[in-house]
């Protein structure tokens, strides 16, 4: 492995520490400003890989965290993102995995505008697609991590099960 290789792979797990640390806190605008911040690192590590539909969506992502952020309009913002997340998809896409971080960008701003139980629910299926894409386009260290994101909300929920069963999120038949 040469050292530009290495560097990308890094930006990746410094990113994914941002995002590991968004989960933990207490309010959705919180775990917004982590996550800011992470998939900006995420734009410049799939941008460093040649990975365009992973950069794209990251890059769309981060404007979209920022306007979930800063006004209470999430589901407006959602649904006037899905056009963009679509076009940018078409845009990006060359072969089948390309379109597995759209996918996985519209159920994590879905899950945005939801409660944060819901979120990390959420998050648990988006990272799951992004731990396909990562594979698929060499990001090591997006994959990795990516599937620690994955176990940790699952944590998340296991841990919290009692509270997310009385709030109907989860309903056993």
């Amino acid at each position: 492995m040469d050292f530009k290789f290495i560097l990308i792979q890094m930006i990746g797990i410094l990113a994914w520490l941002f995002l590991v640390v968004s989960y933990y806190r207490k309010n959705t605008n919180k775990i917004l400003v982590f996550q800011i911040i992470g998939t900006l690192l995420f734009c410049l590590h799939y941008f460093l890989l040649g990975a365009y539909s992973g950069l794209f969506i990251c890059a769309f992502e981060t404007i979209f965290d920022f306007g979930y952020y800063k006004t209470d309009k999430d589901k407006y913002i959602y649904i006037a993102s899905i056009p963009i997340r679509i076009i940018g998809g078409l845009l990006t896409f060359e072969v089948f995995y390309d379109v597995l971080p759209i996918f996985a960008s519209l159920i994590d701003g879905y899950s945005l505008t939801k409660r944060k139980k819901l979120l990390v629910f959420g998050a648990v299926i988006s990272y799951t697609l992004w731990v396909i894409y990562d594979i698929c386009v060499m990001s090591i260290s997006g994959a990795i991590t990516d599937g620690i994101i994955v176990i940790s909300n699952l944590c998340i929920l296991l841990f919290n099960y009692n509270i997310f069963k009385k709030d109907g999120i989860i309903k056993i038949k």
